[in-house]
């Protein structure tokens, strides 16, 4: 059964203070309306939106303004975590958005929750990978994790990319094949006028 509610308070990523909408009975009785992000969308709700919507407003730029001095730290930041890996380069465990935020809290010096690192799954090969970290809805920094072998012995794989000498390689054994497949067809012309001749 849907319920209509006014939110109190932004819900990221989908609600924003001052909407008016549907969600399931059980989200709202059993998280919104005890924590105190939404209300039940009476009349008396209604007269207050615009005022919900001022006050959400401001917070957010409160928010926004607070954390652009994290975000310029934290864009463009490389951090190297260790783990034990295995020959091919796989890791044994992995890195978790909650080892990737403890590093960038001790690197920024600043507490950087685990929600905010995007990862779509665990890290689990060495590597260097890009990681966007959402402190707010428009400030997302990217960071580099570096993932390294912590006993040194392997390295990352990285897939060999073809090399201009590797080109001209392949064109030398295409000019020789050319070259031989003349060089038959020229001694088969000297075979039918010795035959001629004879």
């Amino acid at each position: 059964m849907r319920f209509q509610v006014v939110f109190l308070a932004d819900v990221p990523p989908k609600y924003m203070a001052g909407e008016i909408r549907a969600v399931s009975g059980g989200f709202a009785r059993n998280y919104l309306i005890p924590q105190g992000l939404a209300a039940p969308a009476t009349s008396e709700q209604m007269k207050r939106i615009e005022k919900i919507k001022k006050v959400a407003e401001e917070k957010r730029f409160k928010e926004s303004s607070d954390l652009k001095g994290v975000a310029d730290k934290l864009e463009g930041l490389s951090i190297t975590l260790k783990g034990r890996a295995g020959e091919g380069g796989h890791l044994y465990g992995s890195i978790t958005n909650m080892a990737i935020a403890e590093a960038l809290t001790e690197a920024v010096g600043q507490d950087i929750d685990r929600r905010t690192i995007t990862l779509p799954e665990p890290i689990r090969d060495l590597g260097t990978f890009e990681v966007p970290v959402r402190l707010h809805m428009d400030l997302v920094p990217t960071v580099s994790v570096i993932v390294e072998d912590a006993a040194g012995r392997y390295v990352a794989v990285v897939p060999e990319e073809a090399t201009d000498e590797d080109d001209d390689d392949d064109e030398a054994v295409d000019n020789a094949g050319e070259e031989s497949a003349d060089a038959e067809e020229a001694d088969a012309e000297e075979v039918d006028e010795d035959e001629e001749d004879a």
